[in-house]
């Protein structure tokens, strides 16, 4: 690490043309601090890197050394390799890879992600594994302050908790989420941000995207299953049989 930083802390302040005086001047330490640091005879405190950092307007990985570049292309690539897996059901083969990957990446959210999906595919194998699933999600909330990715990881918690059948968490993770008043789909539908061919195509992809959820729902409004004949009287016109009839002739 120290000759990475050596080699681009010389490269960054002769590229300012800048001399050594001028960049200790400038940091508040001594001429001599600076060139030791360029020597690699000594490293500045780490309070110092991000003062460093923001001065050549690079972050502290690039003043590192570390390619940020090619570790996320690394770390995408595994992601799709196991996404590949999984469309295949072969989660046993995924979560050793991932695993290994989280050692290479310690603290990654999206290989923590991957392997959670994958470790929660094998509930009915190993039901020690879905209750580690359940411990990556939560470790994931604790990290992350990407608000796609905690929402995807909540309502996956949420769909954890009513398969071990612990219905209050499941709830609790439910009504997390936030409200279709806001999501992407529906203002991006009628916000007038799209025009012409763009918005109806938009239009389209929503019709059967909300389509389909409300064919869900009528379903499970229709399966007798669902609501007792008593549940279903409030909901009635006539009785609740001609009720349901109706929505499933909207159905079809």
């Amino acid at each position: 690490m120290y000759s990475k930083f050596c080699e681009t802390m010389k490269t960054l302040r002769k590229q300012r043309g800048l001399n050594q005086e001028q960049m200790a001047e400038t940091l508040g330490v001594s001429a001599q601090a600076v060139s030791k640091w360029e020597t690699g005879g000594s490293f500045p405190d780490i309070s110092l890197l991000p003062i460093i950092a923001d001065y050549f307007g690079v972050s502290v990985d690039y003043l590192l050394g570390h390619d940020t570049s090619k570790r996320a292309e690394k770390i995408e690539k595994i992601c799709l390799q196991a996404e590949a897996l999984f469309q295949e059901q072969k989660y046993m083969q995924a979560i050793p890879m991932l695993r290994e990957a989280l050692i290479q990446h310690p603290g990654n959210e999206k290989l923590m992600y991957s392997l959670a999906w994958a470790l929660s595919g094998m509930v009915r194998e190993s039901p020690d594994n879905y209750d580690e699933a359940i411990l990556l999600y939560h470790k994931i909330l604790e990290i992350s302050t990407d608000t796609a990715m905690r929402t995807k990881v909540t309502r996956d918690l949420m769909y954890r908790y009513y398969t071990k059948e612990e219905y209050d968490k499941a709830l609790a993770c439910a009504h997390a989420l936030p409200p279709f008043a806001v999501c992407r789909e529906y203002n991006l539908g009628r916000g007038n941000l799209y025009a012409g061919r763009q918005l109806a195509e938009y239009l389209q992809s929503n019709i059967h995207l909300f389509g389909a959820a409300m064919m869900e729902c009528l379903e499970y409004f229709a399966d007798d299953r669902i609501l007792t004949a008593e549940e279903k009287q409030p909901y009635t016109v006539d009785s609740a049989k001609e009720k349901i009839e109706l929505l499933k002739q909207i159905m079809a």
